[in-house]
């Protein structure tokens, strides 16, 4: 059958039955799917074909255009509006790629080839060709290139030139190849459809029959198993088969498999696609019914497995699968999202909580979470209650069925905390209760109940059999187990957040309003953050590690007493931050609504993971733990249930060296060479005409599966004087009114584990000069110092404003009316600048000369210091940052665009806010002082007075005063 027809047969066996056929399971915790990234980018959501180059980038053919996936953007290579004469047809029916990297691609109306250093699409003549629609690609490793049309088979050299082609007919009809397939040992089998295989003689250019069987006539896919040394046919209408080539008895030759069975028990034996994985090594199927998987057992037959606990048990209209480099399989789909299997070993655990949903109808929410040491899982479920629930048998165990007659003070715990003691864990429950359960199986018992009078409980940590300290809302307590009897310790000193210890002994306790405090030899020491702390834990080698309620994260060393922020270096967002814990290898992992982080402190690395991920089922991050036994394992509750993620030895290893591909340039908006391989820089040079002021790079490194780990760091070098680091999923780089001569842009980039790689790739631009800038405008220059050309020059040099348009002037020449002219443009120039400086920059934006990338640049300018006005922490380096260019590049623009520095730049825009702010008599200067992020008073007046002459206070009651008279 031939392939675009096959779309039509789709739409008639779409089914919704349960399955009724056993197999065996392939479990969920070994795999993982998730959809085909940026399917709403293409022309059409149906992918035909799925192809990756040699550089690692991904192809789709699809019915409406050749389109490439670099994991942040989707290229389209079509015939449309802009480019009506591109393809003849645009419907993509194969894609390979020859050893001069070249993409050969067919479509249903001819041959092409895609030189991707140059973007050029060529044509590949089909002489003698009736139908030019190319039906297969294949390249061997004789660097040939093999496509078949209707009744002939065309064999290419990667310039194009015809090596020889060859008629496949079957019964005087034309037919195609379904593939040239190359075996170990250098033969070259085709498969014919409605022919069976042939093998190529490569001497005489012949094809010959090889075993050929009436029943297996229509072979789409040939894979070779070395284990069991033999071949897997994928066949039309008889389903997978069993060959060996070697065998001397014809019956053994193809030994037929059991039919793929679909929902409802249906069979099918037609195969369009088939690979074999390298982690189990099953045989993956799509045919025109569903996607199948088969185990190959010891005697070398196969058994199906049962897909149905990661994939819909519904009939399905797929078409391609495709194993990439790093073993994940692509499948194209018709009637649904194409998607991607990664059946890569994983880590990361799923507890979905059925029997939880199955009691309350919903989703699970897990807001508190605590494990203990045999591996149960202790939480409160939103609005439901305290639970437990063992993992291991599923069952799960409400408050409400506990005896006790306290179950509406254990009912909303507010923490959770695994205790010393075997088989018991703390809770803190209501009216400033704190409980200790203890189970047996799933029996559960209140051990112990304490209660701290007239206080708020937060927090509590069990130094050992005696001592239980207790974070409060006014201070820190100790509660003598033996005695029964709870003491505040600390005074009222301030709200305690959370509580550690050190291998010391030390009790180390967090505040929102005091900073930390130390317990050592029964005093308490007090050190001031100015910060409001909601996290604390503690390294085995006594460091301490803080979150904040602004979302920052600092470690405070127990010896110096030193502060660092890390917020930067682990590329904090502000999020608020919901837990922090640290592991038996010393990592930091930090929890906000949405994203995860496992951060390394002595090398920077970090894993970073995201709820939009979805392998990690979770749709929020509202709890997180350490396993009581094994504190390598990390539990996270939220949103959908509980997941837990073991801690990475990988970030503390060897960077991979990873490499960063440039794979876009954008000049003055406009796209340039497309793709450049990594290993093309050295050759390549980006050439800029004078009036080619803005390049726009974007890179990749093309790691499909670890895009949330992957950060970039750019710099131009002799420009920038330090890397600039981009947060994760941004990969670009902006330049603005480079200058003449010769510059190198450089990039790195992380590997999947957050280390940098030492791999640095490097692009070279070369900008011409203008006329005015070249050597021999430069002459002209010093014969004007003698007044010889000084009009000429002057003529030149005018024409260069944008606002200047040249008049003819009649002989004889008058030189002083040039210089009159000229200082005119010079004055309206300083003009417009100093105008900025007296209005609103918003205002100005548009009367100004600017060009629409100017202009676009300084409203966003505007607008991003506009949304920091009450950061004291925003500064220059920061609005380059969110600009997405370097420090010196911005001041170069600033200082060109408005002749100011960035830094005047800011604070004008908080001196205009300023203003506006005074103009409200009921505000105080104060008030406005902490809106415009200024710590000190004095030195804003002083700012305010240098910019408007009067002080803040003269300001308000001069403009104030006429309201008040007429009130």
């Amino acid at each position: 059958m031939h392939k675009p027809l096959l779309i039509q047969y789709f739409l008639h066996i779409l089914l919704a039955c349960s399955l009724q056929i056993h197999f065996p399971l392939l479990h969920a915790q070994e795999i993982s799917v998730r959809p085909i990234p940026m399917l709403d980018k293409l022309p059409v959501k149906a992918i035909h074909r799925i192809f990756q180059d040699s550089e690692g980038y991904i192809w789709y053919g699809t019915f409406d255009g050749l389109c490439r996936y670099d994991g942040y953007d989707i290229k389209v290579y079509r015939s449309d509006l802009s480019n009506p004469n591109l393809l003849a047809s645009n419907y993509i029916t194969y894609i390979a790629e020859d050893h001069e990297k070249k993409i050969w691609f067919g479509t249903t109306n001819g041959l092409y080839t895609l030189d991707k250093s140059t973007q050029q699409i060529k044509t590949i003549p089909l002489e003698g060709s009736r139908d030019p629609n190319v039906f297969s690609i294949n390249v061997t490793r004789d660097g040939t290139i093999w496509a078949s049309v209707p009744g002939i088979l065309f064999r290419f050299r990667t310039d194009g030139s015809l090596v020889g082609k060859y008629k496949t007919e079957y019964n005087q009809a034309p037919q195609c190849a379904y593939i040239v397939y190359e075996t170990p040992n250098g033969d070259l089998l085709i498969s014919l459809t409605y022919s069976g295989m042939f093998k190529f003689d490569q001497q005489g250019h012949t094809l010959t029959p090889y075993f050929p069987d009436p029943d297996y006539r229509c072979i789409e896919r040939i894979i070779w198993d070395e284990t069991h040394q033999c071949y897997w046919l994928g066949t039309w209408e008889r389903g997978i088969v069993r060959f060996d080539p070697k065998s001397k008895d014809p019956k053994k030759r193809y030994v037929p498999q059991p039919m793929p069975s679909a929902v409802g028990g249906q069979t099918t034996g037609n195969v369009f696609h088939m690979v074999q994985d390298d982690v189990f090594h099953y045989l993956w199927v799509t045919t025109d019914k569903d996607l199948f998987v088969f185990q190959i057992t010891e005697n070398g037959d196969l058994k199906q497995i049962d897909t149905s606990s990661f994939l819909p048990s519904t009939n399905k209209m797929l078409y391609e699968i495709y194993k990439d480099k790093d073993g994940n399989l692509w499948v194209s789909a018709f009637d649904m999202e194409s998607f991607i299997i990664d059946i890569r070993r994983h880590t990361v655990r799923k507890y979905p909580l059925k029997a939880l949903q199955e009691q309350i109808k919903a989703q699970p929410v897990i807001n508190t979470l605590c494990v203990d040491d045999k591996g149960g899982f202790w939480f409160y479920q939103e609005r439901y209650g305290l639970c437990f629930y063992d993992p291991i048998t599923e069952r799960l165990t409400h408050y409400s069925t506990w005896t006790t007659g306290k179950r509406h003070l254990i009912a909303y715990p507010y923490k959770l905390i695994p205790s010393q003691t075997p088989g018991k864990i703390w809770s803190i429950g209501s009216k400033n209760h704190i409980f200790a359960f203890k189970r047996q199986d799933m029996d559960i018992q209140i051990d112990e109940t304490i209660q701290i009078p007239q206080t708020q409980v937060n927090t509590i940590l069990e130094e050992d059999d005696k001592l239980l300290w207790i974070g409060t809302s006014d201070g820190l307590w100790v509660y003598d187990r033996l005695k029964k009897q709870p003491k505040n310790i600390s005074g009222n000193r301030g709200n305690v957040t959370g509580i550690t210890q050190t291998n010391d002994g030390k009790i180390w306790f967090s505040t929102t309003d005091k900073g930390i405090g130390c317990l050592a030899r029964n005093k308490i020491y007090f050190y001031t953050l100015h910060k409001s702390i909601n996290h604390i834990d503690a390294t085995t080698y006594g460091e301490l590690w803080l979150g904040t309620t602004t979302g920052e994260i600092l470690s405070f060393d127990t010896q110096t007493k030193k502060i660092t922020n890390h917020s930067a270096t682990c590329n904090m967002s502000g999020d608020i931050i919901n837990g922090l814990v640290v592991d038996s290898y010393n990592h930091v992992w930090i929890v906000s609504n949405q994203s995860l982080k496992e951060y390394n402190p002595r090398n920077g690395a970090y894993r970073n993971y995201k709820t939009d991920n979805p392998n990690l089922m979770l749709n929020r991050f509202l709890s997180v733990c350490r396993h009581k036994n094994d504190p390598k394992e990390i539990f996270l509750g939220g949103v959908s249930g509980i997941i837990s993620i073991p801690s990475s030895q990988k970030i503390e290893s060897i960077p991979i060296q990873t490499s960063a591909h440039i794979t876009e340039i954008r000049v003055n908006a406009q796209g340039q060479w497309k793709n450049i391989p990594a290993g093309s820089f050295p050759h390549y040079t980006l050439q800029l005409s004078p009036e080619e002021q803005d390049v726009e790079i974007h890179f990749s490194t093309l790691d499909f599966h670890h895009l949330e780990q992957i950060r970039y760091a750019y710099r131009m070098k002799g420009e920038d004087r330090d890397w600039i680091y981009l947060d994760n999923g941004k990969n670009s780089a902006y330049y603005n009114n480079m200058e003449k001569g010769t510059h190198t842009f450089q990039v790195k980039a992380t590997d999947e584990n957050g280390q940098w790689s030492n791999h640095i790739t490097e692009l070279t631009i070369r900008k011409a000069p203008a006329f005015y800038e070249t050597w021999w405008a430069y002459t002209l220059y010093a014969l004007a110092i003698g007044g010889i050309l000084l009009p000429i020059v002057i003529l030149l040099t005018a024409r260069t404003h944008p606002g200047y348009k040249l008049k003819s002037y009649h002989k004889p020449f008058a030189p002083c009316l040039l210089k009159v002219r000229l200082q005119n443009l010079f004055n309206r120039r300083k003009a417009i600048q100093n105008e900025l400086k007296r209005n609103t920059p918003v205002a100005l934006i548009s009367p100004m000369e600017f060009t629409s990338a100017d202009e676009q640049l300084v409203r966003k300018a505007v607008k991003i210091t506009e949304s920091h006005l009450s950061d004291p922490d925003f500064d220059v380096l920061a609005l380059a940052s969110e600009l997405g260019m370097s420090r010196s590049t911005l001041s170069r623009k600033m200082k060109a665009l408005l002749g100011q520095t960035p830094l005047e730049f800011i604070k004008d825009i908080k001196m205009q806010h300023a203003c506006n702010m005074l103009k409200n008599a009921t505000m105080t200067i104060a008030e406005v002082v902490e809106a415009l992020g200024y710590n000190d008073h004095k030195h804003f007046t002083s700012l305010f007075k240098d910019t408007f002459g009067m002080t803040p206070s003269e300001f308000q009651k001069k403009e104030c005063a006429p309201s008040q008279k007429q009130n």
